[in-house]
């Protein structure tokens, strides 16, 4: 009989898995952090993991008693950047999903140079390489960390310790980043900025009002005109970029009340569709009491702004944006808020979209992103999906309907994009690296089909549940019973961020929401059945998201008898982007028939490799098929003769 003693190079270090039936711990555990550690030590093992390198970051309750909860990777005490192992429980403890992003470095724990010398040595480069002086160069949040370049965006390959910094320049808020510095200080790595906006009672407060009680002053970070219209310096970085609290100027003012019911709507939406409290600090409520005044956490947010860079005005300004920031003002060390121009607090999406922008940088994107990778176009997408979501839910009396899912038309006629046909639709031969709210299409398009169903080119695809003419026939969801698809759909892309690695790409994408649908069937949630997921699985293949390619496979030729060999091959998605943690199989044809003969998953640059000892000559090829068969492959077949 013909064929190898075959064997995985070496463990896999990327892996997902959603478990047929929920693995009990043998006890009911409802403290979801507590399950989530417990079943880590139980599959550690299984999962080829050390359990004492792994340490709690972020606990998400998800619907129907569901939780997940993210660990960060330390390896002899040092982070791992970006490494993520994410288990969702259910509401007794039991296992029913994990991913793995985890690195295997081996080398020093200790850098080369001191945390004062990092940051001096960060200034100058910074400064060297922006052409200004290092005065003008802000470093906070310095650490020493391991960067594993499977894990981490932009850097070199190869796995090694670097030092990680939030960085900006004086008085500039749009070059706030993610800087990584050789631990030895010689080099920056990467450096790239945070990806920002659209082109309970949270403060609100209108930059242009009229009459402010008497005591009131301009917060930090404003400036005004010889017209008296009041700007904020978007260039003002770091700690000049402004809150409104309790003390703030233009709090509460009469045209406030619009902004204010929309952030409501907002948190109402994510409170009861996805059960998240927003105003948690984690997420975006700001504790600042020297600033808002408030011990309670508290979204941010200033309407009708004008802004300035410093030297060029825009008013009214034509935009809205979300915004994290470093500051010792904030008792997390970060405050953020929502800048809204003139009108873009009629934008009930808007607010959503940029709100959401905050909670999914809590979740997965907290790593600066380059504009027209696809990380960022997902970073886009999952906002306009909840921010449209949210819209659609909270109908107001009078309103129009929106068919399409249009953002910002409330802000501008005609909105910015919809969802239902946007610019870029689907990923294709004719995709390419753009901007990112173009090539956040593919995920809106998705989104929108799944919720209200339709077709994709010729594939017809089913809707979640129902939609907004299930009952008044008028694309508005206000009867009671319209409109469970686009719940399900918003639950379903919620569960997929909170495992979704800070470098996630499309493909990721469709295989953590193939994973989120699986979960839900293990843990009974209602609306979804193992038709439900086949129906998923046919959008995401309709759309591009599952499209798999083998190439490279090594090609053996003449081998000794029984002598090791190894085979590895490329996997990578139909935009080329490296496919990670996807599980495949090398198969030996015997006969007519293909068999497996070992298994193992592509790493972090989408390589996958087996060792081989070879019995007799054969044929032998690479595939993979997972999920049902949703992310499938065969890779060309190659001959081995064995003398």
């Amino acid at each position: 009989m013909s064929g190898p003693n075959s064997t995985p190079i070496s463990d896999s270090l990327f892996s997902s898995e959603a478990v047929s039936s929920p693995e009990s711990l043998g006890r009911v555990e409802r403290d979801a952090v507590k399950a989530a550690k417990a079943q880590l030590v139980s599959h550690a093992n299984e999962w080829g993991i050390d359990p004492t390198q792994y340490q709690a970051s972020e606990a998400i309750d998800g619907v129907a008693g569901m939780s997940t909860v993210r660990f960060t990777q330390s390896i002899d005490g040092v982070e791992v950047a970006n490494s993520l192992l994410a288990i969702t429980v259910n509401k007794v403890g039991s296992l029913l999903s994990y991913t793995k992003s985890i690195s295997d470095y081996s080398g020093p724990s200790q850098a080369s140079i001191s945390k004062t010398e990092a940051i001096e040595s960060m200034k100058s480069k910074l400064a060297n390489d922006l052409g200004i002086t290092k005065d003008q160069v802000l470093v906070s949040n310095i650490k020493l960390v391991i960067v594993d370049g499977a894990l981490v965006d932009n850097v070199p390959s190869g796995k090694y310790l670097a030092w990680r910094a939030s960085t900006s320049v004086l008085n500039d808020a749009t070059s706030i980043s993610t800087t990584y510095l050789s631990e030895d200080g010689q080099r920056v790595l990467s450096s790239l900025p945070f990806i920002r906006g659209i082109t309970a009672d949270p403060f609100v407060c209108d930059l242009q009002v009229d009459v402010a009680t008497p005591g009131y002053v301009l917060p930090p970070g404003v400036t005004m005109d010889i017209n008296n219209n009041r700007y904020v310096n978007i260039a003002a970085g770091g700690q000049g970029m402004p809150l409104c609290g309790l003390n703030t100027f233009g709090l509460n003012g009469p045209n406030t009340e619009v902004g204010k019911l929309n952030i409501i709507k907002t948190w109402d939406y994510f409170s009861s569709v996805l059960g998240q409290d927003i105003n948690e600090e984690k997420y975006l409520g700001n504790i600042a009491p020297t600033v808002n005044g408030d011990a309670t956490p508290r979204i941010s947010a200033f309407i009708d702004i004008c802004a300035t860079n410093g030297t060029t005005g825009s008013c009214p300004y034509a935009n809205a944006f979300w915004v994290p920031w470093t500051s010792t003002e904030c008792a997390s060390g970060a405050c953020s808020a929502i800048f809204l121009g003139k009108n873009f607090d009629h934008a009930d999406d808007v607010i959503a979209h940029e709100l959401a922008h905050g909670v999914t940088f809590a979740l997965a994107f907290s790593s600066a992103m380059a504009d027209n990778s696809e990380t960022a176009a997902i970073s886009e997408a999952i906002s306009d999906v909840f921010g449209e979501a949210m819209d659609q839910l909270s109908v107001a009396p009078g309103e129009v309907a929106d068919p399409a899912w249009t953002m910002g038309e409330d802000a501008q006629t005609g909105g910015y994009r919809d969802l239902q046909d946007p610019n870029v639709s689907k990923i294709d031969k004719n995709w390419a690296p753009g901007d990112s709210h173009d090539n956040s299409g593919p995920v809106n398009r998705l989104a929108f089909v799944l919720a209200n169903g339709g077709k994709i080119g010729k594939v017809k695809i089913k809707a979640l549940g129902s939609n907004a003419n299930s009952v008044t026939k008028n694309d508005l969801c206000e009867a009671p019973g319209e409109c469970a698809g686009t719940v399900r759909m918003s639950q379903l892309v919620f569960a997929a961020t909170s495992n979704l690695t800070a470098s996630a790409n499309y493909f990721d994408f469709g295989k953590q929401l193939m994973n989120a649908c699986s979960t839900f069937v293990t843990n009974g949630t209602a609306g979804f059945k193992k038709a439900t997921c086949k129906n998923v699985g046919d959008a995401l293949k309709a759309q591009g998201f599952t499209n798999l390619k083998v190439s490279g496979m090594t090609k053996l030729g003449k081998v000794a008898k029984m002598t090791d060999t190894i085979i590895t091959a490329n996997v990578s998605g139909s935009t080329g982007s490296p496919v990670v943690g996807q599980e495949m199989q090398l198969q030996v044809k015997r006969g007519s028939k293909w068999k497996t003969v070992a298994t193992a998953n592509s790493d972090g640059a989408g390589v996958v490799g087996f060792t081989a000892a070879w019995n007799n000559s054969a044929t032998y090829r690479i595939i993979t098929k997972t999920n049902g068969g949703v992310f499938a492959t065969n890779g060309k077949s190659a001959k081995v003769k064995v003398s």
